[in-house]
Parts: C-alpha cells; structure tokens; sequence
C-alpha cells in the first residue's frame, strides 16, 4: 500500500514539474526546450548567530535580490517592528558587487549601532523588468538596535539595494516581443524575471508584455496588444505540453481585423517560446483569437513573417544553431575585399586569405560589409585623397555612390537591405536605396539630424543593431546607444541617446575604439583601455565583463561579431578569431591567415 502511495505521489509530482516553466539563461532563444528546466534558487541563509552590525547589514543587502514572499530573507536581518514597516516595493536599485558598510562617524552608543552603505549605482530594475541605466553613487545610513545580545536592523531607507551578481542570481533574462513601428518587423527587448515562483512564469513573461515597450524604444516599437489587457485565467499546460492562454479586456474579437488579431498572437507566441513554451492555445474571453487556428507556435508565426525577417537570427527559432554557424565574414585587408575562411585556420597562403576578391572596381578598398542576405556588398574605397562608398552584388563590380568624404567608417545595412548607414568625417549618415527596393544598386544620401549627438565629440564607428532599433556609435572613445525612430514616410531619426557604462576609468567603456552586436542585445567593444582591450556589455548597461585576451597584443582596433559565428578581432599582431563553440578553453584567440594589423572584418548587417 504504502509502495503505491508513494508511486502515485511521484506521479503527481512529475506531471506538476511538466507544467512548469523555465527561464533560459540567454536572451536569444534559439532552440526551443521544453517548460519545466531549472529548480527555484534556494533562499539566502538569515543572519548568523551572533553576528555583529556590519554583518547584518551586509547580510541584508546580499538577501534583498532573492523577492520570494515579499523579501522574506532580507527582512529576516530586520528588528520586529521594521520588518513590518519596510517598504520594499520600490523599483530595487541595482549596484556594483563591491559595496562598502563602514561605521557612521559617532556611532557605537549603547544597543545603537548606525552604518553607511557606499556603492556605485548601476541603475533601476522597474516593475516590468525592464533594466534602466541610470549611473550614480548609493550612499545611505542604516540603523541598528540590539536587544539581548541580537542585533537588528531598526530603520533604513524605502526600496532594495541589489548588488549585480544577487540580481542575475535571481533573475533570468527573457525577452518580450513587440512590433516594428514601420512594417510591424518583430522586435525583442530585455526583461529580467525573477525565478521564483517556477510554476507562475508564463503569466509574469506575459504581465511583462502587456506593459508595454519601455522608454528606450518609444517611437522604434509599439504593441498590438490593447492598453489594459490582461490575463483571464492562469496559463495552463494540456497534457501535450499546450500551453492555454486566455485573454481579455482585448475588445470584442470580431472587431479586430485579422493582420492586428495575428500580430498579437506572434507576440504572445515568441514572447512563451523565450521560457521553453513551444505551443500556444490562444484565445480571448474564451473565444479563439485566430479562426482555424486553434493553435500556434514559432514554426507557425516564422512562416508568416516575410523570409528576410523570419531568417533573422535574434528570433526564436526551432532551428539547431549549428545549421547557421557556418555564414562566413568578409575582411579587407591590402585594399582587397575578401571572405572570411569558415575554418579561420585554414589556407595554403599564410600571406594572404584563401578566398577570391568578393566584389572588383574598387582598388583600394578600406571597409565593407555585407548586406543582410549575404547577396550584396557596401564598400568603402580610397580614390586619390578621397573615401567613396560603393555598392554592388557580391562577385561583381560595384556601382560608386556620390557618398564621399575625406573619412569614412565601415558601413552598415538595416536589416531589409534596403539602406546603408556610415560616419563620413565624423557625422552619421544615412543612404537609401532608389524607391527602398532591396533590388536597386543606387544608394541616394537622405537627412539625418545628428543633433541628440551633438557634446559626445566625433563618431568614429557605427553598427545598426540586428533588429534595426538602435544604432550603437563610437564617439570620443565612449560607446553611444540611439534610438532609431520611423516614420510612415520614409524618415528616419535618432530617439533616446544614452553612453553605455559611463564611469570613472576601470569601470566604464572607455578608449573604445570599435563595436559590434554579437546579439540584438549584446555588443563586443575593443580599443585601447588598460587591461580591458576586449570588453562584452549587455545594451541596457547592466552587464560589463572584460573578454578573453590570450594571444592579443593590444590596442585592439577593429571587431566583428554575430551570434553563433566567432567573434573576430584586430590587433598589432594581425586578424583574430575566437571560436563561439567554447572550444579551446573559449579563451584563446587563434591567428587568420592573410590578416594584419591594418585589416578590417565584418559580418552582415
């Protein structure tokens, strides 16, 4: 009896764990797994027997990432009467790992203790998750009583001080999806959910989504979902592993049109595919959303996005990554536009790369990039004491462009192909392909106010971002973030303009000296900072780590990155790659033959 009992318990228990949900420790999702990965974080420990003010107050700001019941474990380190009182519901904010509690001037009378909490502020974590950067220095006093021998912290400040590390030990970030505000292309942003509870994931992804775009992307994005909308029931999981989602305050069903009905089903479905829901069964007010289609899921939603958008790698996909690992990389190097060896090791030449020039006309070339669809090439050349961009097919001659100037940065291509982007003598500029049409070798300079830059000193580097939302910029040796805002005519400007991890030397990005998006969210940055040449940050500030410089003789001048492709870099020595597999170690940079220092690489885009 007792054997079957037990038996039917775990049965119970297996079937709860497969309605679970998990949160991927990447925000670019690329193979779907399936709800019920890891196990909740366990709870930080309460404070120790005998512990003195300094360490209960360390204690408290160690515990104050993990939010289960209202912050339980921090208010363990809290006196009876304060831990009733504390108000910890404002949006925490986030702080360097290094956080000092030293003494207040005075302090040490009798049962009283007062202790001053100094850290460096990386930003705020809002209520949707959403990560705002916003630099600065924490500097608050925290009182203590002690009463039979246990101290306890009595009176603190409103709100949460979560170092970095506490937070993403507590937190996974996910990514929530909304609509391009010209053409409706999807378009990711960064949320940070926490954990814990497992089982309510689903609808906190969601509750995220409902909220809306944050500030960062106002006028890039918008969503389908009406203001106000809200779950109607809890998300439930079929026995296939469906999960139920049913909506409401969404409107009557008849009264929206089929294209905004199926925008806000791809939302909801690649918004549940980033915490391992692969299948959705979507209705509103118990009505099913899509006639026909009482299911999805992200095969299904692809196949509706038009193949330039669906083959976009920062989409969820149900594609083994290895199947897209292989696209190669361009470099110039001697004037010559060439291919990238697939196998950077390779070729019988040391001198020089093994591939063919990829595009001719073009003499002395000094940057160039492919177009998003690999067909295309946007090239920089010298002729005489003058830079040219030029465009053209790849393995054919390129057509000149009346882009010119005595300096030119590499170029850039939107996601559609359909414009380049490049600094000519340190001002953005924008070129747009005759009629937009992907078809056309005729790229006709368009404004751009560059005003929102104007007191960052010259541009030096520029990459659009994978999904055509932001633009990261060099601009006086700091990398710079802008919103890229459209409208329904054709124009296109910059929006929100922020510096990525500004800050004193050895905590900031400084000496910066190029950038790429190794994800929608993610840039490599290389330059000429001590003891940081490579550095990897996340796009929202919070993430700043420095990258593998094992064969590297810095400066570090130039770098290509992409997901799932080797990130390629150059130094005094010459072209670099370093592997995206992990294999050797992942931290070891291997030389590219027929590179040099003077060589310049790029992926698409």
């Amino acid at each position: 009896m007792k054997r079957r009992l037990l038996a039917a318990v775990l049965g119970l228990v297996a079937l709860l764990l497969a309605g679970c949900a998990t949160v991927p420790g990447s925000s670019d999702v690329t193979v779907l797994r399936r709800v019920g990965d890891p196990a909740e974080p366990s709870a930080p420990p309460g404070p120790n027997r005998g512990a003195q003010p300094l360490e209960i107050v360390r204690g408290w700001i160690n515990a104050s990432g993990a939010t289960a019941e209202r912050h339980s474990a921090a208010r363990a380190f809290l006196a009876p009467a304060a831990a009733g009182s504390w108000d910890d519901g404002s949006s925490p904010t986030v702080v360097d790992d290094r956080v000092d509690t030293v003494f207040s001037p005075g302090s040490g009378q009798a049962g009283t203790a007062s202790v001053r909490v100094r850290a460096d502020k990386l930003g705020v974590l809002r209520p949707d998750g959403a990560f705002v950067a916003d630099p600065g220095t924490v500097d608050v006093t925290v009182g203590l009583t002690e009463d039979n021998g246990v101290w306890r912290i009595s009176s603190l400040p409103a709100g949460t001080i979560v170092r970095r590390s506490d937070l993403r030990a507590n937190t996974r970030p996910v990514r929530v999806w909304y609509l391009a505000a010209v053409g409706g292309a999807p378009v990711g942003e960064t949320r940070y959910l926490a954990t814990s509870p497992v089982r309510s994931v689903p609808a906190r992804v969601l509750d995220e989504l409902f909220s809306g775009p944050s500030d960062g992307l106002r006028g890039a994005a918008l969503s389908a979902l009406p203001p106000g909308t809200l779950l109607r029931s809890a998300v439930g999981m079929t026995s296939d592993g469906v999960a139920t989602v049913d909506l409401t305050h969404v409107g009557p069903v008849g009264a929206l049109d089929e294209a905004r009905r199926t925008e806000i089903a791809q939302q909801v479905v690649l918004t549940l595919a980033g915490v391992g829901v692969d299948r959705v069964q979507l209705t509103v007010d118990g009505a099913p959303l899509l006639d026909g289609r009482p299911q999805l899921g992200v095969e299904d939603v692809l196949a509706g996005l038009p193949p330039a958008v669906r083959e976009r790698e920062d989409l969820p996909s149900v594609r083994p990554t290895a199947d897209t690992a292989t696209a190669t990389a361009l470099v110039v190097t001697g004037g010559r536009v060439r291919a990238v060896p697939q196998d950077p090791t390779s070729g019988s030449d040391p001198g020089r790369p093994a591939a063919p020039d990829l595009v001719t006309g073009v003499t002395d070339a000094r940057s160039a990039s492919y177009s998003p669809d690999g067909r295309d090439v946007a090239v920089v050349g010298l002729e005489g004491t003058t830079m040219r961009l030029s465009v053209g097919r790849v393995g054919a001659a390129v057509s000149p462009t009346p882009i010119t100037g005595t300096t030119m940065t590499r170029p850039s291509w939107t996601p559609d192909a359909a414009e380049v982007w490049t600094v000519v003598d340190g001002r953005p500029v924008r070129a747009v392909r005759n009629g937009s049409s992907p078809d056309s070798p005729v790229l006709t300079p368009v404004g751009l106010d560059t005003t929102p830059l104007s007191g960052l000193g010259p541009v030096t580097a520029l990459r659009l971002s994978p999904d055509g939302t932001k633009v990261a910029l060099v601009a006086g040796g700091r990398v710079v973030l802008a919103t890229v805002v459209r409208d329904a005519g054709g124009g296109a400007q910059l929006g929100a303009v922020r510096v990525l991890r500004p800050g004193p030397a050895g905590e900031a990005l400084a000496g910066v000296a190029d950038v790429s998006w190794s994800q929608t969210d993610r840039l490599v940055a290389v330059g000429s900072a001590a003891g940081h040449p490579v550095q990897i940050a996340s796009a929202d500030g919070l993430d700043l780590d420095d990258g593998p410089t094992t064969n590297l003789t810095p400066p570090v001048t130039a770098v290509a990155a992409a997901a799932n492709r080797p990130t390629l870099v150059v130094d005094q020595g010459g072209l670099w790659s370093l592997p995206a597999d992990g294999s050797d170690g992942g931290d070891v940079w291997r030389s590219v033959p027929g590179g040099s220092n003077s060589s310049v690489p790029a992926y698409a885009g």
